[in-house]
């Protein structure tokens, strides 16, 4: 399997992951009410059992656990990835490099090159 198609399958779960931690979050009943209470009250309680409370923070718990373990897997992936196709490109440059004739012209620090013939050094005030 492809790093990228790894990448993009695990982002779409990050997704719903995110969405996830929404929900969880505000269908709990806060300390001042918050939206859960927004609803109706005690619908959540009626629909979801008496102890549904508890079971909101759990999940809130597992899903942010989740979250960010694959904030971290995403970010190391991307970072695997970026430094393979750095390393992919630089290669192919090295090898650019060595087929280039050397023409044993210098090039001095302003890019123009120190052979040049006609060309003359600057005077000391410029």
């Amino acid at each position: 399997m492809s790093i990228s198609i790894l990448i993009g399958v695990l982002s779409v779960v990050y997704v719903f992951l995110a969405f996830a931690i929404m929900f969880v979050v505000l269908i709990q009943r806060g300390e001042g009410g918050g939206l859960g209470g927004a609803f109706g009250g005690g619908a959540v309680d009626v629909a979801f059992g008496a102890k549904a409370d508890l079971t909101w923070k759990k999940a809130t718990g597992v899903v942010t656990v989740l979250f960010v373990v694959l904030t971290v897997v995403l970010g190391a992936l991307a970072r695997f990835q970026y430094e393979s196709s750095v390393l992919a490109v630089g290669n192919q440059g090295a090898a650019t490099q060595q087929d280039l004739p050397d023409d044993g012209a210098d090039v001095g620090a302003d890019g123009e090159g120190a052979s040049d013939a006609g060309a003359t050094p600057p005077a000391d005030g410029e």
